[in-house]
């Protein structure tokens, strides 16, 4: 493995976080691998959800000098991803757990990391599309008043703490509205919850 690429702190940071997703990933796929073979099978729209998914990933590997990240690593990760999304029909809480893995590598970027953000927001957006195909929805709850039936707030932030939250665009929250989602709620077609939010909820100062 070549270090040249390493230059400062930031991007050693970022190199960890991303071996950890890896080793999220291959311990996944193990248990993957015990399912049965006749719950393996996918129909061809999510075989093409796949295919796109993986080009994506592939396009990854071009960013390779502008990013500071590490050919092998790069690689390691997209056959982990490739094994996993091969069984989509039935491994509906695995891909979400993976979502989650994106969402907090993604949380953990820098402002000046956007192409890498950016990307790690289509890899979630596209595993969205793969859960909808098996009637598995995520909460749309952003910005909404909040419902413990749909989330569980994390915590409370009053009008002074919102300078903690500053890609947020509403300036004015009401009592008990949602102003970040830190972990994506599911639901069912029928609107049963599969898994609550967990939410920041503003609350006005006394």
């Amino acid at each position: 493995m070549n270090w040249k690429f390493w230059q400062n702190d930031d991007q050693k940071k970022l190199l960890e976080k991303i071996e950890k997703l890896t080793e999220k990933v291959n311990s996944m796929e193990e248990k993957i691998n015990d399912l049965d073979k006749s719950e393996k099978k996918m129909n061809r729209l999510q075989y093409k959800q796949n295919q796109d998914l993986f080009k994506k990933i592939d396009e990854l590997s071009q960013l390779v000098d502008q990013q500071s990240l590490d050919q092998e690593l790069i690689s390691k990760l997209k056959s982990r991803v490739d094994s996993y999304s091969l069984n989509v029909e039935n491994s509906s809480r695995k891909i979400i757990e993976l979502i989650d893995e994106f969402d907090l590598l993604k949380r953990g970027l820098d402002s000046d990391e956007n192409s890498w953000s950016s990307l790690l927001k289509n890899w979630s957006q596209r595993l969205l599309k793969l859960l909808e195909q098996n009637d598995i929805y995520q909460l749309k709850l952003k910005e909404k008043e909040f419902d413990p039936r749909q989330a569980e707030a994390l915590t409370t932030v009053n009008s002074e703490a919102l300078t903690e939250y500053p890609q947020q665009q509403v300036s004015n929250y009401k009592n008990n509205q949602i102003v970040e989602v830190i972990k994506r709620g599911y639901q069912d077609q029928e609107e049963n919850i599969l898994r609550k939010s967990q939410v920041v909820v503003y609350k006005e100062a006394k």
